[in-house]
């Protein structure tokens, strides 16, 4: 049992990573497809072209995407572990406040 779900873990790993890589654009810019590995994928193709003379610190911005999003998921998995689906309501508050403060800030 626990041999077929790391075969199917790696098999979407596998289908995820030839989604990014089949989509890629020529001179660097992609598609982002899977959102999670799109931006994995971007750090390790920003981090190969500084190496290779581009910009130092362009992996930067996409790292700390990517960081930004695996804590959020902690933090819902935790909330979830405390308090159940309850804690769909400060998701959903985290939502209104920005798209309040968004609607707030936009000159028509």
């Amino acid at each position: 049992m626990l041999d077929s779900r790391r075969n199917i873990t790696l098999a979407c790993a596998l289908a995820m990573g030839m989604e990014n890589a089949v989509f890629q654009i020529e001179g660097g810019a992609g598609i982002g497809l899977t959102y999670v590995t799109g931006a994995r994928v971007k750090v390790g193709q920003l981090a190969a072209e500084a190496l290779t003379g581009g910009a130092r610190w362009g992996w930067a911005p996409n790292l700390l995407l990517w960081a930004a999003l695996v804590a959020g998921s902690l933090c819902g998995a935790l909330a979830y572990y405390w308090i159940n689906l309850a804690a769909i309501w400060f998701a959903a508050a985290a939502a209104l406040a920005l798209s309040a403060t968004v609607a707030a800030t936009i000159h028509l």
